[in-house]
Parts: C-alpha cells; sequence; structure tokens
C-alpha cells in the first residue's frame, strides 16, 4: 500500500508538471509569433518607457511594484485606481470597467490564480486604467478562462470567478478582480477556500458582504462562467487565437480589430494598438 500510495502521489506531481509545462509551451509558441511585431512596438514605446515607470512608481506607492504589502495598502491601492470610473452591474457577457460607450474594447480573458495574468494587472492594466479608461477612451471586459487553476485549483475556479462576479453585481467586480492580484499565492499551492475569497470580500469598502454571500449560490454567475470557457474554446477552434492560453487580450473599435495578444505585453504595446483602432 505504501509503494502504491508513493506511486499514485508521484503520478499526480508528473500530471501537474506536464499541465504547467504544455501551459508554458503554448505561451512561448503564442508570444513568438507575435515577436516581430512586439518588437518593432517596444522600440517605438521606448522613449515613453521612462515615462511608464513614473507613473507606476505613482500608482502602486506603498507596495513594492509587483505585490503591495498588507491587505490595506492593497485594498487602497486598488480603491484609489478604480475610484469614480463607472463599472457595469450586468456581469452576464463579462465584468466591465470604464464607459459603455468607450469606442474602444479590450477583452480580457483571465485566470485569477495565472501569474502571467497578475504580473499584466499589477504592471500594465493600471497605466490603462489609469489613462485611457479613465478618460472614456477604452472600456475593458474580463472574462474568465481556466489555465493557472488547473495545477492545484482546478476544483475552485468556478467558485473564484462567480465570486468576482457577484462583486460586480454590486459594480466592485474590478475592485476584486485586482485586489485578488495584489494578494494571489502560488499556483501551486490549493488557496482558493472559501475562506480566501471571503477575505477578499470583506476588504472592498462599500460592499454589502451578506448580500455578495447569496449571490454566490446564485446558478446563473456559474452559468457565465461556462459560457465565458466556451468562447475561448471557439477562439481556439476557429483559430482566432493560438491556443488557450492567460491573459488573452482582444482589442476592438471604429477601425476594426488588432490580432490577439496572449502574454504580459507592456503598456506602450497596448497604447499602440489603441491609437491604430481609435
Amino acid at each position: 500500500m505504501r509503494v502504491d500510495n508513493i506511486t499514485a502521489m508521484a503520478s499526480r506531481a508528473e500530471q501537474k508538471a506536464a499541465a504547467r509545462a504544455l501551459r508554458e509551451a503554448r505561451q512561448r509558441q503564442s508570444t513568438a509569433a507575435q515577436a516581430r511585431r512586439m518588437r518593432m512596438i517596444w522600440l517605438s514605446g521606448l522613449v515613453a518607457a521612462v515615462a511608464v515607470v513614473v507613473v507606476i512608481i505613482a500608482v502602486t506607492a506603498g507596495g513594492n511594484g509587483t505585490k503591495t504589502v498588507g491587505a490595506k495598502t492593497a485594498e487602497a491601492k486598488v480603491t484609489a485606481l478604480l475610484k469614480g470610473i463607472p463599472q457595469s452591474s450586468n456581469v452576464q457577457q463579462g465584468i466591465e470597467l470604464g464607459n459603455p460607450n468607450a469606442p474602444v474594447t479590450m477583452t480580457e480573458y483571465g485566470d485569477l490564480v495565472c501569474p502571467i495574468c497578475q504580473e499584466f494587472a499589477l504592471t500594465t492594466e493600471p497605466q490603462l486604467i489609469a489613462h485611457e479608461v479613465r478618460a472614456g477612451k477604452v472600456k475593458i471586459v474580463y472574462k474568465a478562462d481556466e489555465t493557472a487553476s488547473g495545477a492545484s485549483n482546478s476544483g475552485e475556479f468556478t467558485a473564484g470567478q462567480v465570486a468576482a462576479r457577484a462583486a460586480g453585481l454590486q459594480k466592485l467586480g474590478w475592485n476584486y478582480i485586482l485586489l485578488w492580484y495584489e494578494e494571489q499565492q502560488s499556483e501551486d499551492t490549493p488557496y482558493v477556500t472559501t475562506a480566501f475569497l471571503a477575505g477578499l470580500a470583506r476588504q472592498i469598502k462599500g460592499l454589502n458582504f451578506a448580500k455578495w454571500q447569496s449571490e454566490l449560490q446564485n446558478p446563473n454567475l456559474a452559468g457565465y462562467v461556462t459560457v465565458d470557457g466556451q468562447g475561448m474554446n471557439q477562439l481556439v477552434s476557429s483559430n482566432a487565437v493560438p491556443g488557450n492560453a492567460t491573459p488573452t487580450l482582444l482589442f476592438s473599435g471604429p477601425k476594426g480589430s488588432e490580432p490577439p495578444v496572449q502574454a504580459a505585453v507592456p503598456y506602450s504595446s497596448v497604447e499602440v494598438a489603441i491609437k491604430d483602432l481609435g
């Protein structure tokens, strides 16, 4: 029995390692396909990089640029970033942030456990929100896609996404999303528990916790998460995106759409895509 148990544990560990390696391989494949275009964009944005660093420091004041220290600091940072920006309470098509009539829409497929999504959310996204979203030029729509959660939190993926949408019903979905990324733990750790989800909700100022908690049982929210996943599967099967990877960023506007991006690209790259469409 001991040998069997050890063999089973080793097998599970190998499966997790293989799944993680597959995600990373898909990420590298997607990034390589965009490399030529991105190099040109990065070169064009070199001068702007200094300004980006300054803004990052301003937005992440109180933190270390990657993760803030302490829940109060994280909550204050997220609240300041999002203050005054409209959020929709209609979460059927995703969790929306920004002017509903903004000319450009960035649809973001993400996994709240994904470290690459966290990198994008803590570096590039604050600049996008502080500039284009706050100015009413861009609307962001967050959709759920399971990738990194499969390592150790697969059974909790839907619960976590439902928790974010439940906050979205109170127009605080993006507060929940960004606060999660601020307090994200290792994808190899099964940390997505009921206590963790509730702990995030309790930190958000203005959130009716009892109402949020009751909405966790709303079957419609779980259904919306499933539809998001089906949408990503359709994108993959139609070759609209190279593979299932997060973050996947889709840009659309008056001038059409830009090629999808599946990487934690710098703000200068996002800025160019938006200008091309607006």
